[in-house]
């Protein structure tokens, strides 16, 4: 089990990376094939559009990207979402183990106090 001082040393690297991310975006870019029907009453593929989608309250929301220059910025900012997921499940891992090591030194310190003695004579009293 690594020492309290290890982990603090682990978590401030993750806070540390934590906020060299700046543009973050969850969700995922997929391609969007969209069927229409010609005048002459065939069906026709056109695409692929790429869509950008994520969950929202329990949704999912889509959105066309209509400008091919912003896909590889949304990638980017997708990844950096995807990292500070990463960073932030171990950081909370962290934090665990810290509350774990909290709750056994708390727990060594109460067993490892000197009992009283409880047989002693208040002054004054004789045994008689």
């Amino acid at each position: 089990m690594p020492s309290v001082q290890q982990i603090q040393q682990q978590r401030q690297q993750i806070l540390a990376d934590l906020a060299q991310l700046e543009q973050v975006r969850r969700g995922s870019l997929t391609e969007q094939m969209v069927e229409t029907v010609g005048r002459d009453g065939r069906r026709h593929q056109r695409g692929p559009y790429p869509l950008y989608t994520f969950k929202e309250a329990g949704q999912t929301i889509s959105r066309r990207l209509t400008d091919p220059a912003q896909l590889p910025l949304y990638r980017q900012q997708i990844q950096q979402g995807r990292r500070f997921q990463e960073l932030t499940a171990q950081l909370l891992r962290l934090g665990e183990a810290l509350s774990d090591q909290a709750v056994i030194s708390a727990a060594e310190k109460k067993t490892s106090k000197p009992k009283s003695k409880s047989n002693s004579k208040p002054a004054g009293s004789s045994n008689g």
